[in-house]
């Protein structure tokens, strides 16, 4: 490797600075570019990065709709359990009177079948859901019409020799066809479960109104 110096260099003579004309263009080359890239379109493997970074976000929302639905079910036990020991722990709905006892048999039969409703929402909202994308008028002999060959319900309709060679097969265009349309059941299966969720917490909220509805009649009637 030749390591021998320039004589500017040697003799302690500083390279000149470009010209700020070169920077006002390389300004205005780096800007022509950003707005260039701003409306031109994905290529697909910029695209195939979208749909993943896509797929992620949408399982992290079903984590997440999943432990709200767990929170739900650990405020409803804790509901029922006050519950249990406001009937069980006193004295007072022993000491009712006749029509007292059947105003609160009544609201803690309201209560036990409003807590039956949503423990089956709570389920409802847990439960795997199975949403087969509706491919609607998408022909199977396009040129992106995707293949089968990542979501689990197509794959499982091959044996493994077959799935190897539709692997080998594909094409980048119908990857990303099957990205979307996997995308598109995710979505739909969070919104059901979020309309599950919303459910089950308005069921909540209800089960504790009863709650303190009910524990306020036993300690109204134990201090008349």
């Amino acid at each position: 490797m030749d390591y021998r110096v320039s004589p500017a260099t040697s003799i302690g003579v500083e390279t000149p600075a470009p010209p700020a004309d070169d920077d006002a263009a390389r300004l205005l080359r780096k800007e022509l570019k950003r707005l260039s890239d701003a409306n031109r379109s994905l290529d697909s493997w910029e695209r195939y990065r979208a749909l993943n970074d896509s797929l992620d976000e949408a399982y992290e929302q079903i984590d997440l709709g999943n432990r709200e639905a767990r929170f739900a079910l650990i405020l409803m036990g804790g509901l029922n359990a006050a519950l249990i020991v406001l009937a069980t722990r006193t004295d007072v709905p022993q000491s009712l009177a006749g029509i007292e006892r059947n105003f609160v048999f009544g609201l803690l039969l309201v209560y036990v079948v409003v807590a039956v409703r949503f423990l089956l929402q709570a389920i409802e909202a847990l439960r795997p859901g199975k949403f087969r994308p509706q491919l609607g008028r998408w022909r199977p002999d396009s040129e992106d019409f995707p293949r089968g060959v990542r979501y689990y319900e197509d794959v499982i309709e091959r044996d493994a020799e077959a799935h190897w060679r539709a692997w080998q097969e594909v094409r980048i265009g119908q990857l990303n066809a099957e990205l979307a349309v996997q995308f598109h059941s995710l979505c739909l299966k969070n919104e059901h479960r979020h309309v599950a969720v919303r459910r089950l917490y308005t069921g909540l909220r209800l089960m504790t109104m009863l709650l303190a509805g009910l524990a306020g009649m036993l300690v109204c009637f134990a201090w008349l």
